[in-house]
Order: structure tokens, then C-alpha cells, then sequence
């Protein structure tokens, strides 16, 4: 919450800073692609809002959420299950 005070400073990159600068394994940055993994992987057919994606990832990830994260935007980026 203290650093989205920050001018230009939203979630995305309060939880970036947290997770890679500070270590915070919870943090869990959603940016499209990560979000498009979620929803590939986990919402198929279905239209979620970010705020269910944030909470689903603080429930189902859990404390180590950051890893999840990392696992997601490489999986996403480097072919993701076929169309």
C-alpha cells in the first residue's frame, strides 16, 4: 500500500518491487501474460476479473506465489498449451 502511494506506482509494480527487489514470496505481479496463463489454465471459457485472479493466486499458490508467478509468465511466453 505505501509504495502505490508513489506517483505512477499501481499493484503490478508494488508487487514486482516486493517480490524481485525485496523478496516478498507472496507478491504475485499480474501483467497480461500471466494473466492470460491464469485464465488459459485455470478459468478456461470463463471472462475473470483481476481481482479474482489476485485472490485466487493468494489462495491456491499461497506463500510461495511469487514462484507460481515465475512459472506462469514462462510457461506463457515460451508456447503455452496450444490453441
Amino acid at each position: 500500500a505505501e509504495l502505490m502511494k508513489l506517483p505512477g506506482v499501481g499493484r503490478k509494480i508494488a508487487d514486482c518491487i516486493l517480490l524481485f527487489a525485496y523478496g516478498f514470496e507472496s507478491a504475485f505481479p499480474v501483467d497480461v501474460w500471466v494473466m492470460k496463463a491464469l485464465r488459459q489454465l485455470y478459468f478456461p471459457r470463463r471472462r475473470v476479473a483481476l481481482r479474482r485472479l489476485h485472490q485466487f493466486a493468494a489462495t491456491h499458490f499461497g506463500p510461495h506465489a511469487g514462484y507460481a508467478q515465475q512459472y506462469l509468465f514462462h510457461y506463457i511466453r515460451t508456447g503455452g498449451l496450444p490453441r
